[in-house]
């Protein structure tokens, strides 16, 4: 396997984690490979957020609870692997079930960036 091709299969596996955990709300587990002082710009306001810490209040306050495990897939994603940063980028479909009954679900586009930190 080329060292590209790793670093894509390495990327595809953080983003599979991401998914997995946010699936089945596992708050705990859904921001583990974000750095303090991220940048992160979401669907929902404020819309920017400059911290894990800040988004994760969101995301608190924003998670619809859900009669079983959501929906959250992630679909046509690319990924361009380099040396030192990652791109992918994608549609992420969400929805789920909510205890009374009432079903949600949306589209919206998704692009991620991974910066290498001490080779990782």
């Amino acid at each position: 396997m080329s060292e590209m091709n790793a670093v894509e299969t390495q990327v595809r596996a953080v983003l599979e984690d991401w998914t997995n955990a946010t699936q089945q709300n596992r708050k705990d587990e859904i921001l583990k490979n974000h750095v303090p002082d991220l940048v992160i710009f979401d669907v929902l306001p404020p819309m920017k957020y400059e911290s894990a810490e800040s988004y994760r209040r969101s995301w608190d306050d924003w998670q619809p609870e859900t009669q079983s495990e959501g929906q959250f897939d992630l679909e046509n994603l690319s990924i361009t692997a380099s040396t030192d940063l990652d791109f992918a980028h994608c549609f992420i479909r969400c929805g789920g079930t909510m205890p009374d009954g009432l079903t949600f679900q949306d589209l919206v586009r998704a692009t991620f960036c991974f910066k290498k930190i001490d080779g990782t």
